[in-house]
């Protein structure tokens, strides 16, 4: 008996059904961030692309061309024009030792695309395709891209570059923050956290080369591997200080103890901050003369309580901050497989893109992830197991937009003298004392609602 011949609809469902085993493949494969091959193999047949052009990729999206790059038109330009003289010298290709590019050079804005697309955790395959270059062209943008921007006196932190505020910025910080506050707290220059930065587990190969144990970058309490990145924001949220070189297991105040910053403020005669004037911090971190922190415990009086309250309504801004970054840039919300060496520089990077989207009119309310993308993040972050070998989920925002799933890995002192928290000398008569005897003078108190 002779068999029936095959529907054309069942060959159409299989056929799809062939193509989805592909692309998971392709996903699987996809497992690192860092591009190891160093060129095409010489006599291999070279694959003929398309370059694509940025105007005309914007056009195709249409109204989510802002949701891919994270940014406007008008903006990408202007980062563009800032970053050309450094992407020229990083994508100079005059010294080729052979031949010439088969498909054509890659311009500088299609690369820089490239780059900003990867960072709001684009599929590198969906950029290959959008882009019309290689996988290892794309890496290299990535890479390239980061070096220009972190070379770049104009996206610096702060004026001439410098590593903290000068004493001008300060004041208008404080008048910002001032303007914020319902109890005229006026005296803040920044406000202060620590983050988790979400990374695979690095080999023993790196750690042994950089002398940390594989250990010290597992963080218990958010059973995630990474950098602890210890960051001060001004009222506008924007970055204004920022240190990234403790493994994931450090407590927020050893690593701001042993900053730059942390080891000068300890001596009272620095004039790095104005008189009389704070650093914003949490319970992770400790009072003294220029920090002023939640009073701990919940015997405190009504006064003590109010202060918390009016404190936390500036201090928040720092988690804000880091929100709009995680939200921004999505690779920060599924873990970073690269070189652990490699972390700090791309973060670095990508908060001087948040300060620039924030300078150039980009809204800190930035638009949902493509469908595509957000669906890239959650399967990179599920290749991931928790301490029960469950499946790890991508970080996203609780209803105060902030990134819980990534802060307070750091509140804890088990790294600290004796292991506890610090004490301070209260004959010291510091800012923050001053700032609840503000508080009491006004007669506020925490509102019920």
């Amino acid at each position: 008996m002779c068999a029936l011949p095959t529907p054309p609809a069942v060959w159409i469902r299989r056929i799809a059904d062939r193509l989805m085993m592909v692309a998971c493949v392709l996903e699987i494969l996809d497992l690192d961030d860092e591009e190891v091959v160093v060129g095409r193999t010489i006599g291999s047949t070279n694959i003929r692309r398309t370059r694509k052009k940025v105007k005309d990729m914007w056009k195709e999206l249409g109204c989510y061309a802002r949701k891919a790059h994270r940014m406007n038109m008008d903006s990408l330009k202007k980062l563009h024009s800032l970053l050309l003289p450094a992407l020229r010298d990083e994508f100079d290709i005059k010294g080729r030792s052979r031949g010439k590019t088969p498909n054509g050079n890659i311009s500088t804005l299609l690369r820089l695309s490239a780059a900003i697309r990867f960072f709001a955790g684009g599929s590198v395959y969906d950029i290959m395709l959008s882009h019309g270059m290689g996988k290892q062209s794309v890496y290299k943008s990535v890479y390239g891209v980061v070096n220009a921007v972190n070379a770049t006196a104009a996206l610096a932190f702060n004026d001439n570059g410098a590593e903290f505020p000068s004493h001008e910025e300060q004041r208008e910080i404080a008048a910002g923050f001032r303007a914020m506050s319902a109890a005229d707290f006026d005296k803040i220059i920044l406000t202060l956290d620590g983050m988790l930065v979400w990374t695979t587990q690095p080999s023993a190969a790196e750690c042994e080369l950089i002398e940390i144990g594989e250990r010290l970058f597992h963080c218990y309490r958010k059973d995630k591997f990474g950098f602890l990145l210890m960051a001060g924001c001004d009222h506008e949220t924007r970055f204004r200080w920022v240190d990234i070189k403790h493994p994931a297991s450090t407590s927020d105040y050893l690593a701001w103890t042993n900053t730059d910053v942390g080891i000068e403020l300890e001596n009272d005669d620095s004039d790095l901050i104005l008189p009389d004037h704070v650093i914003a911090g949490d319970n992770a971190f400790v009072e003294n003369m220029t920090m002023a922190t939640p009073i701990p415990g919940t015997q405190i009086t009504d006064v003590e309580d109010a202060y918390n309250f009016y404190l936390s309504q500036v201090r928040i801004t720092i988690e804000r901050a880091f929100g709009i970054l995680v939200h921004r840039w999505g690779i920060l919300r599924r873990p970073l497989s690269m070189s652990i060496r490699k972390v700090p520089s791309i973060v670095i990077c990508l908060m001087r893109l948040h300060n620039f989207c924030i300078d150039n009119g980009d809204s800190r309310r930035t638009p949902t992830p493509r469908s595509r993308d957000e669906r890239h993040i959650r399967r990179r972050a599920a290749t991931q197991r928790t301490r029960d070998d469950e499946r790890q989920a991508a970080v996203s925002l609780d209803g105060n937009g902030i990134p819980s799933a990534l802060v307070g890995s750091g509140h804890h002192f088990r790294d600290a003298p004796r292991g506890r928290r610090p004490r301070r000398n209260n004959n010291d008569l510091t800012p923050m004392r001053k700032m609840i005897r503000k508080v009491a003078d006004a007669d506020l108190r925490r509102p019920a609602f």
